[in-house]
């Protein structure tokens, strides 16, 4: 029996196209760090030695950050790398953690499809609204969410339909 790890790793070299991709979805909030690093440093910078205030660098920081967390959530972070409270759910049977894994993608992509059209609604009618300092759109700055969410949904699904599927004990 392979290895979730092991089955994943060769769809993606098969093709090489799931390879490239998780390798950007990676990519993108390393970089995002080290802008926050750069940015937090110069801020540092300006304010001690040449006595001014860099406003615009706490703002930048914090759409980072919001982006970092809801792009790595949507992309990077697999579900098996989430952290989780599995004292029940370890000792059980296959079959059991099977009925277990799908009430929860049930319950939790059921929430988020719940949740979907308000959510997106809400960022959509933020075009309104600015940030203070360099008066960004706020939609823009938080789609990064409605992503999230969309991902959310779109990997509960996949997992349902692996679940439900012949190599399910592979998925659990």
């Amino acid at each position: 029996m392979q290895t979730v790890a092991a089955v994943e790793t060769q769809g993606e070299s098969a093709t090489g196209w799931g390879a490239r991709l998780r390798r950007f979805a990676t990519a993108v909030p390393a970089l995002m760090f080290a802008l926050v690093f750069l940015i937090f440093n110069y801020k540092i910078i300006t304010r001690y030695l040449e006595h001014d205030e860099a406003a615009w660098a706490d703002e930048v920081s914090v759409i980072l950050f919001i982006w970092i967390i809801f792009w790595a959530n949507a992309f990077v972070v697999r579900d098996r790398e989430q952290i989780t409270f599995d004292l029940v759910y370890r000792p059980l049977p296959e079959r059991w953690k099977r009925v277990m894994a799908l009430a929860r993608l049930v319950f939790v992509g059921g929430i988020f499809v719940w949740a979907l059209p308000g959510s997106l609604d809400y960022i959509a009618f933020l075009w309104r609204e600015r940030t203070p300092v360099l008066n960004l759109r706020l939609d823009l700055i938080y789609s990064c969410f409605g992503l999230f969410l969309i991902a959310v949904v779109a990997r509960s699904a996949w997992q349902i339909v692996k679940l439900l599927g012949p190599r399910w004990r592979s998925h659990i």
